[in-house]
């Protein structure tokens, strides 16, 4: 930043771009037509699209990193996953583009899941689209610090790791959430915020807006001793 200039204005104060809405309400509408089909048919579905360790590493069928991600336990996990997979892709889509999101967020939320299972037994049934969201909400945090430059880092940093603690950091643990996924995924998606931002860094700080900060009238005064 120039000597004398302030950033009023960067690539993230502006809306998002078109089909930003749309992209959202798909993503939400396949994860829940995927989820009420499993309900629906039962468990002889639900099986055949979790992710299993022993059907993933054992057998190849790795599609399963991708399916067992829309579908999902119970209503509450569903409404937790749905709310934040709706506004997630609508700010990645939006402000990042397709690249990142749905492509590179779907490939590492494979990733995740398939890391994931490697520390789980036979039998786990792995289901349910955290890894993707946690992943999702690490890098949105991260290049919220790298872009936001209007903001001293400092306001950034605590911005970030503050809602990083007070909306996904579990306020008791549950038998039945994959933590470790969770974990996996926020890291992957820090990774691909940081990757980002160096590829296009010159197309992100060129949308920054420079003001003139205007010099404070008291400093034209010089005491006399």
């Amino acid at each position: 930043m120039s000597e004398g200039k302030r950033v009023t204005q960067t690539m993230l104060s502006r809306r998002p771009r078109e089909y930003s809405a749309q992209v959202a309400i798909i993503s939400l509408l396949l994860m829940l037509g995927t989820t009420l089909l499993a309900w629906r048919e039962g468990p002889a579905l639900s099986d055949r699209l979790a992710a299993i360790p022993e059907k993933v590493l054992g057998e190849g069928e790795y599609w399963r990193l991708w399916t067992g991600m829309a579908v999902h336990a119970d209503i509450s996990h569903f409404a937790y996953n749905a709310l934040f997979l709706a506004f997630f892709s609508y700010i990645l889509y939006g402000y990042f583009g397709p690249w990142v999101y749905p492509v590179w967020s779907l490939v590492l939320g494979g990733v995740a899941n398939y890391l994931a299972l490697l520390t789980y037994s036979p039998g786990t049934r792995l289901v349910g689209s955290s890894g993707l969201v946690y992943l999702m909400a690490g890098f949105w945090l991260v290049m919220y610090v790298l872009v936001e430059r209007r903001h001293p880092v400092k306001r950034r940093l605590l911005h970030a790791v503050g809602v990083a603690l007070i909306v996904f950091l579990p306020s008791s643990l549950q038998e039945n959430v994959s933590y470790r996924t969770h974990a996996i995924g926020f890291g992957l998606g820090t990774i691909l915020a940081v990757a980002c931002f160096q590829l296009k860094k010159k197309e992100i700080l060129s949308a920054e807006v420079l003001e003139t900060e205007e010099p404070d009238p008291d400093d034209r005064f010089v005491e006399s001793e």
